[in-house]
């Protein structure tokens, strides 16, 4: 099922408004993360998408099909929620055939549909357990099987990892991929947690504020931010941002002038300041004094000192003592330019997805 919104704004009060004029399109049997900070309006555009909660102004479209004024049973939507909802009294294969029962479906074909996709998310083990004696991921797996026993059009996802460990949260991301794409469904994951969208999606819509930064794949996001909040938000350790003052004539004879008038801030990747000549791929070169030098395994880790501005690079070849002077090279890739409004006005590709 295709999900379109088509300038959808919501607001509780007539005057506030928590999402602004969205407009985007979550192609067929995808599966997408609606990604963004707490409170920029992630669970509130599921809440819509869902139809336990109605649009200010705007549509909603499942296909051709408007849906704007359909409520959650009409839209036959399957959610799985961050405490899982399960029914503590009910063993595990009565409560993935819950929903089959009441849709009035049979005994038998209940029972037999229940064990399949008991065995897709492979709970069959657990079947005569109850969800106490479950563990976190096992209860998650129950959850996701009884979302999808009414067969879905949608399986939408709101948080539905944060309650795991670490461990748990990378196995279960990727059984939840797995599952998507055995069963085909279309399915819309929300977190905030960018490492878990960045692993798990086809397509990532990035929320900030109740509006759309930018809705592309995770590559895409990385590699080429239409914005400096992208830019900040997406990337591990976050991308350095100094303003475009800090450089004395590093970047002159290197981005036209015209860009550098525009330019406010300056973003980059700590895997793009190298300490050894790339050739083509370095924009320019410029001089630091290294603070501090850490080596953990493979990974060596330099904080840097830049015209009394900090930069963090990942990309060293040689050992540093601190306070010795270390030119870098700028690479082209993980280097970027922002206006007054953060848009994004060099570096990356010409054009953003």
């Amino acid at each position: 099922m295709e999900v379109t919104f088509k300038d959808v704004s919501l607001s509780y009060d007539g005057s506030r408004e928590i999402l602004h004029r969205l407009n985007f399109t979550i192609p067929e049997g995808t599966l997408v993360s609606i990604l963004g900070p707490s409170g920029c309006g992630k669970s509130t555009t599921l809440m819509m998408i869902s139809g336990l909660l109605a649009p200010t102004s705007g549509h909603i479209f499942f296909g051709d099909e408007d849906v704007t004024k359909q409520d959650a049973l009409q839209r036959k939507v399957g959610m799985v929620f961050q405490n899982y909802a399960l029914y503590p009294h009910l063993k595990v294969l009565d409560n993935i055939m819950f929903p089959l029962k009441m849709a009035k479906v049979p005994k038998a074909e209940r029972r037999e549909k229940a064990i399949k996709l008991a065995k897709l998310v492979h709970v069959d083990d657990q079947l005569d357990k109850k969800p106490g004696s479950l563990s976190g991921g096992q209860q998650q797996r129950v959850a996701i099987a009884r979302a999808l026993a009414k067969e879905p059009s949608l399986l939408l996802l709101d948080e539905p990892l944060s309650n795991l460990d670490a461990r748990l949260r990378i196995e279960m991301r990727q059984e939840i991929r797995r599952i998507q794409q055995e069963t085909g469904v279309t399915t819309i994951f929300v977190t905030h947690d960018q490492d878990e969208a960045l692993h798990i999606s086809d397509h990532i819509m990035v929320l900030n504020s109740g509006k759309i930064q930018q809705f592309s794949s995770a590559e895409t996001l990385y590699d080429n931010p239409s914005n400096l909040f992208i830019a900040q938000f997406i990337g591990e350790p976050v991308i350095n941002t100094i303003d475009i003052e800090d450089f004395d004539d590093e970047l002159t004879d290197h981005v036209d002038a015209e860009i550098l008038k525009r330019a406010k801030k300056v973003g980059i990747r700590p895997e793009a300041l190298q300490d050894h000549d790339t050739g083509a791929d370095t924009l320019a070169t410029i001089t630091t004094k290294v603070k501090t030098f850490e080596k953990f395994g493979r990974e060596k880790n330099a904080l840097l000192d830049f015209h009394g501005k900090r930069l963090l690079t990942t990309e060293i070849e040689a050992e540093l003592a601190e306070g010795q002077e270390l030119p870098l090279y700028l690479q082209k890739s993980g280097f970027y330019l922002f206006d007054q409004e953060g848009t994004r006005i060099f570096g990356g590709d010409q054009d953003v997805e």
